[in-house]
C-alpha cells in the first residue's frame, strides 16, 4: 500500500493564529525595546498574545509571506526580526542569507522558548488554544474517505503532544498510527522524518508521497525518491506554485487533491 506521508501546520491545519501568537510572545520576551512589537501593543493592548485578536494586522502580511521560506521554530523569529527592521526578503536565497545574520545561540533561544510559550498557552486555557487552530474541512473529509487507499504519516516540526492532541480535536486522530505521527524529536529535517517512515513501515520511498506547504522542505527530500506535492491551500503564494512547478513538483489544490494525492495526477 502507499503511503501518505503530511506535514501538519498549512497541510492538515491552519494554525496560524496559533503560531504567529506564539512568535511574538517568544519575539516580546527576547526582544526588549522592538518597534514591531511596540506598535502591536498600541494598536491591540497588553493582553496575552494568544487572547489577542490581531485580524487585519498589517503584521500578518508580513509574517504569512515569510512563512514558506522557514524551517523550524526559529524561523518564525528570523520572519519578525525581518519585519521589525523592514528587510525584504523577496525570496529564498534573500531569506537564507538573512538567516545566516543570525547568531547560532540566538536561533536555538528562539527554538526552545517558542515550545515553551506554547506548553505554557495551551496549559493555561487548553481550549482557547485549540480554539486557535482552525481545520481544512475538504482536507479532513479526504483523509477519512479515502483511508484505507494510503497508510498516513505526519510528519511535523510540532511537538507530538500538540500533534496528537489537535489530530484528536480534529477528527483524524485514530487515522494515524501512533508510530506514523513523527514530531520535532525525530530530526531537524523532513528527511529524517520521512526515513523514520520508509524505516517503520517497510514502504519504499518511491511509494511515499510527501505533502508539504514550503517548498525547500520538497527540495530536501526529492533526492530521497519520495513522490513531493506542495500543498497550494497551506502558508503559500504564487511564488511557491510557480517554483514548485519550476521544480517538477506537483501542486495539489483542494479542487484536485484526491486525483493528486491518490491517483497519480
Amino acid at each position: 500500500m502507499k503511503v501518505l506521508a503530511l506535514d501538519f501546520d498549512g497541510v492538515v491545519c491552519d494554525s496560524l493564529r496559533e503560531v504567529l501568537a506564539t512568535a511574538l510572545a517568544t519575539y516580546e520576551a527576547m526582544t526588549p525595546g522592538s518597534p514591531l512589537i511596540a506598535g502591536l501593543r498600541a494598536r491591540h493592548g497588553d493582553g496575552r498574545w494568544h487572547a489577542l485578536d490581531l485580524a487585519g494586522d498589517p503584521v500578518i502580511r508580513l509574517f504569512t509571506d515569510l512563512m514558506p521560506l522557514g524551517n523550524r521554530a526559529e524561523d518564525f523569529g528570523v520572519a519578525l526580526r525581518a519585519a521589525d527592521d523592514r528587510v525584504e526578503l523577496a525570496d529564498q536565497e534573500a531569506y537564507d542569507a538573512f538567516h545566516t545574520t543570525f547568531e547560532a545561540a540566538w536561533l536555538e533561544r528562539f527554538h526552545r522558548a517558542f515550545y515553551e510559550q506554547r506548553a505554557s498557552a495551551r496549559a493555561i486555557d487548553p481550549g482557547a488554544w485549540i480554539a486557535l487552530h482552525a481545520p481544512y474541512p475538504a482536507v479532513l473529509d479526504l483523509l477519512r474517505r479515502r483511508a484505507g487507499d494510503a497508510t498516513y504519516a505526519l510528519v511535523t516540526a510540532k511537538d507530538r503532544r500538540s500533534a496528537r492532541l489537535l489530530l484528536d480535536h480534529l477528527g483524524v486522530g485514530g487515522l494515524f498510527r501512533p508510530d506514523l505521527v513523527l514530531d520535532k524529536e525525530t530530526g531537524v529535517s523532513k528527511t529524517a522524518h520521512l526515513t523514520a517512515v520508509r524505516e517503520r513501515t517497510g514502504a519504499p520511498f518511491e511509494t511515499i508521497t510527501f505533502v508539504d506547504d514550503k517548498v525547500n522542505h520538497l527540495l530536501a527530500v526529492a533526492p530521497l525518491g519520495v513522490r513531493p506535492v506542495l500543498a497550494g491551500w497551506g502558508f503559500n503564494t504564487g511564488r511557491e506554485h510557480a517554483l514548485a512547478r519550476r521544480c517538477g513538483f506537483a501542486v495539489a489544490n483542494t479542487d484536485d487533491a484526491e486525483p493528486v494525492l491518490f491517483g497519480g495526477g
